[in-house]
């Protein structure tokens, strides 16, 4: 059995088995699976709350705040305690954490169904989706930062491209079916539709065996000017980032009553949630096989535009009195949004890989950027419903205080983001700085 290898520069165990990158097939499997789960908690749990326990807008909206507070924590903190605990215990690998984090999650999706509530309609157990969704935000926040590590390790310039195109793909694909397939179980066996990711978190642990102990280190730069125009790019997508996945935060758990609110019904209310899922896909492929965006400051400019007009369809839809056109308006609100969250994701994972070089800090700094969406989207929703309750102080309706706050975040931290870029872009350029002259003006 061969030694452990020695630390690498950051800290953590060196590459180990070889500086080649994991098996991309091996890392896209666990991403498909692995997926599975992040789509029932984030998307799905929602509408299996409301079905199993009868939740309204606000347990639902606590719900998901409880997973956006525990996910950053998890994304930041993985990988210094990964080197903390890989220099106590020599058994310790990247490769067999990800293993145990797996089947731990997969244990607990069978809580909410081995506690689930009493014949007599009470909440007996209704605990179990607590602990669930805290173990699920913190758990998954450390899981892919290190997924991401081994998807972009040993990897640059155009295996990077690829690889994190079909990384995209691959999650945001498995999110759309997963979402899709959820429909029919949302009222009959909601629980069920928990705990079948049992045999789904197994398989990822079976995946890690491949992927080998730890992931590749990261290659050196073979275009020295590309860093300085990067990092100002990765300044901008990562205000964008949470910016974007605040507005999905808010709108997954909303939903349920949003999507009811323009008369569809079940089966088709999770089918309908993921249209913007796949116009999300569409954007993850269309940027995965054309490169022209690459040092352009126009994409995050295009991104956050559709940003706020996608989100203003979907809150204004169910004002309108007609059915047809509000339905219209949100299913088309969904699908602008979908494009738009797309290509922030695209962009801020593609130069985070790109200046971090691979490191699982690189991943956890992108995950606690997503982190800060998740945590900051159920505040706003619980704003809006919480202040617009027959209780509350406005009369208003949910949805137009939806688009009055969380829109006012996107013009600000969106637009404002586009705009601090362009002059920082042209500042550069006046001043002649390293990496922004037009040698590479794409890759």
């Amino acid at each position: 059995m061969a030694s452990k290898a020695e630390p690498s520069q950051d800290g953590l165990p060196a590459t180990g088995d070889a500086p080649r990158p994991a098996p991309l097939w091996a890392v896209l499997g666990f991403t498909f699976a692995g997926s599975v789960g992040t789509a029932v908690a984030t998307a799905g749990v929602p509408f299996l709350a409301q079905s199993a326990y009868g939740y309204g807008e606000i347990e639902i909206f606590l719900l998901a705040l409880l997973y956006g507070a525990v996910y950053i924590p998890g994304a930041l903190g993985i990988g210094p305690a990964l080197r903390r605990m890989a220099a106590r215990h020599d058994w310790l690998t990247s490769g067999r954490l990800l293993a145990g984090i797996s089947l731990v999650l997969g244990l607990l999706a069978v809580l909410p169904l081995a506690t689930r509530p009493g014949p007599n309609g009470g909440l007996m157990g209704a605990w179990a989706i607590w602990l669930m969704m805290g173990a699920q935000g913190l758990l998954s926040g450390a899981t892919w930062p290190i997924v991401e590590s081994y998807l972009s390790g040993g990897r640059r310039g155009g295996s990077l491209r690829h690889a994190t195109g079909l990384f995209n793909i691959t999650w945001g694909g498995c999110i759309v079916i997963t979402l899709a397939t959820l429909g029919p179980f949302v009222q009959p066996q909601p629980l069920e539709a928990l705990a079948a990711m049992l045999p789904i978190y197994v398989i990822c642990a079976v995946l890690t065996i491949w992927m080998g102990r730890e992931p590749a280190r990261s290659l050196p730069d073979v275009h020295p000017t590309r860093p300085a125009r990067y990092k100002q790019l990765l300044s901008v997508f990562r205000v964008q980032l949470p910016t974007s996945f605040l507005v999905v935060a808010v709108l997954e758990p909303a939903s349920p009553f949003l999507i009811a609110s323009v008369a569809i019904e079940d089966p088709w209310r999770t089918p309908a949630a993921a249209v913007w899922l796949a116009t999300r896909v569409a954007a993850f492929v269309l940027l995965t096989r054309w490169h022209g965006w690459h040092g352009r400051w126009a994409m995050p400019a295009i991104a956050a535009s559709l940003l706020l007009v996608g989100f203003a369809g979907i809150t204004i839809g169910p004002n309108l009195d007609s059915i047809g056109v509000a339905r219209m308006l949100v299913l088309g609100g969904l699908a602008v949004l979908g494009w738009s969250v797309g290509m922030v994701y695209t962009g801020a994972l593609y130069y985070a890989m790109e200046v971090g070089h691979a490191e699982i800090d690189a991943g956890g700094k992108h995950e606690a950027f997503i982190g800060l969406g998740y945590l900051g989207g159920p505040i706003v929703g619980l704003m809006a419903w919480g202040s617009t309750q027959p209780h509350g102080p406005l009369s208003m309706s949910p949805s137009l205080m939806l688009l009055a706050i969380a829109g006012s975040v996107v013009l600000v931290l969106g637009l404002g983001s586009v705009a601090w870029a362009v002059l920082s872009g042209r500042r550069s350029r006046q001043e002649g700085e390293p990496g922004t002259n037009n040698k590479y003006p794409t890759d």
